[in-house]
C-alpha cells in the first residue's frame, strides 16, 4: 500500500519537483548514513586510486548519495509513463548505434548499470520502432506482494522480465527473435562470477552477457544514463570491443559509467572480498596469474609471538600485497586503512581477536583466520 501511494503521488507531481524533493531528502539523511558513507568512500577510493588529478572524495561521496536519492525518488513514479512524457524526460544521444545493432537480426544484449533514473531503461524500447521484443533481467524482491506489483508495472508496456530461475534456453530464444535484453552488469556476481579487471581492480563479473552472445551471436552495447537537469536524463550507447567476453563487456561498462560518476549508485560495495571459513583469499582470487593495475591490499595482524609465523598458501596470490601490523591496537585500524590511496581489502589473523573483528566489521573490512586454512 505504501509503495503504491508513493508512486501515485510522485506521478502526479512535476518530475522536476520530485527530483528536487529527492535531493532535499538525500541532504537531510546523509549525516545519518555512516555505514553507507563508508561504502561509497571505499568505492571512490578504488575508482580514483592512481589518478593524477585531485578529487575531494568526501564532497563527491555526498553528491553521489544526494543524486542517488533523487534518482530513486524519481524512479518510484517512472515505471508507467505515456510515450510523450517519456520523450520529455529522456533523450537518446546516439540512437543510430542501436539501430545498427538491430539491423543484424541476431538480437542485442544491453549492459546496464545502476545509474541515473534506471527505471526509465526498461521503457527505452518504446522510442525505437524497430524493437519488437524487449526484455530485462531482474532480481526478485523478498516481499512477494511488492515483487508482483513491480513486475506487473514493468511488464505493462510489453517488456518481458527474466530472473535467474528462468532457463537459458528461454532467454536465448528471445534473443534469436531479434529481441533486446538489458542486463544490470555492474552488480557483484559472487562466486559464480568471472574474475576480470574493473577500473583496474580485479573483481568477479557476471558471465551471463558473454554466454548469451556466444550462444546467439548477438550484438552487445553498454548504456549510460546521466542527469542533465532536475527530472531530465540523457542516454548514450557505447560500443563493446570484440570478442564479446566478460573482460571487454566490463571495459565498455567502465566507459559508460565514466560519463557521470556522480550518477552511479555507489551504495553497494562493488569490490567486496568474499572470504571466511572454508573460503580463502586464494579461493576468491582464482588463477594466480590474474592481475589488475590496482593490486589488492591486505594486512597481516599479528602479535609479537606470531610475527615469525609463515603466511599460509591459502592467502598467497600474485595480486595481493601484504602489510604487517604487529602489536597494534584495533583502534589504529582506521588510520592504517586511510594511510594509503587504496583501502584495505581484508585482514589475516593467526588467532582470534574479538576487538579487531568488531572494529573491522564497523569499517566493512573482512577478516580471515589463518587457522581456518586446510593446510
Amino acid at each position: 500500500m505504501g509503495h503504491s501511494l508513493i508512486s501515485f503521488v510522485m506521478r502526479k507531481l512535476p518530475t522536476k519537483i520530485v527530483f528536487r524533493l529527492g535531493e532535499l531528502l538525500g541532504k537531510f539523511i546523509w549525516p545519518l548514513m555512516a555505514a553507507r558513507q563508508r561504502i561509497i568512500m571505499r568505492n571512490l577510493r578504488i575508482l580514483y586510486a592512481g589518478k593524477t588529478h585531485v578529487v575531494d572524495m568526501e564532497t563527491l561521496a555526498r553528491a553521489a548519495f544526494v543524486r542517488a536519492t533523487a534518482n530513486l525518488v524519481c524512479s518510484s513514479g517512472s515505471s508507467e509513463l505515456p510515450k510523450g512524457k517519456l520523450r520529455e524526460m529522456i533523450e537518446i544521444e546516439n540512437p543510430g548505434l542501436m539501430e545498427e545493432a538491430l539491423a543484424k537480426k541476431n538480437g542485442v544484449v544491453v549492459l546496464l548499470s545502476h545509474m541515473g533514473n534506471w527505471e526509465l531503461l526498461t521503457q527505452l524500447h518504446r522510442l525505437f520502432p524497430n524493437i519488437t521484443k524487449s526484455g530485462a533481467f531482474y532480481r526478485p524482491l523478498n516481499n512477494p506482494i511488492l515483487n508482483e506489483r513491480i513486475l506487473k508495472k514493468r511488464e505493462a508496456d510489453g517488456t518481458k522480465l527474466f530472473s535467474k530461475r528462468d532457463s537459458l534456453h528461454q532467454v536465448s530464444g528471445f534473443l534469436r527473435e531479434n529481441g533486446v535484453i538489458g542486463i544490470l552488469a555492474d552488480q557483484r556476481a559472487g562466486w559464480q562470477g568471472e574474475m576480470v579487471p574493473f577500473f583496474g581492480r580485479l573483481t568477479r563479473a557476471s558471465p551471463l552477457p558473454g554466454l548469451l552472445v556466444r550462444r546467439c551471436k548477438s550484438e552487445v552495447l553498454a548504456l549510460s544514463l546521466r542527469t542533465v537537469a532536475p527530472g531530465k536524463w540523457s542516454a548514450r550507447y557505447h560500443a563493446v570491443e570484440m570478442p564479446y567476453n566478460s573482460r571487454n563487456c566490463m571495459k565498455a561498462l567502465e566507459q559508460a559509467m565514466q560519463v557521470s560518476f556522480v550518477d552511479v549508485f555507489w551504495l553497494q560495495e562493488r569490490w567486496k572480498f568474499y572470504i571466511g571459513k572454508g573460503s580463502s583469499p586464494r579461493d576468491w582470487m582464482g588463477k594466480d596469474d590474474a592481475r589488475g593495475t590496482l593490486p589488492h591490499r591486505a594486512l597481516i595482524w599479528a602479535t609479537s609471538a606470531e610475527s615469525e609465523l609463515d603466511l599460509p598458501q591459502s592467502c598467497v596470490h600474485g595480486d595481493i600485497e601484504y602489510e604487517h601490523g604487529i602489536d597494534q591496537g584495533a583502534g589504529e585500524l582506521e588510520a592504517i586503512d586511510r594511510a594509503k590511496a587504496l583501502p584495505v581489502d581484508f585482514i589475516v589473523i593467526f588467532s582470534e581477536n574479538p576487538e579487531l573483528r568488531m572494529e573491522a566489521k564497523r569499517l566493512g573490512i573482512p577478516v580471515y583466520l589463518a587457522a581456518d586454512s586446510s593446510e
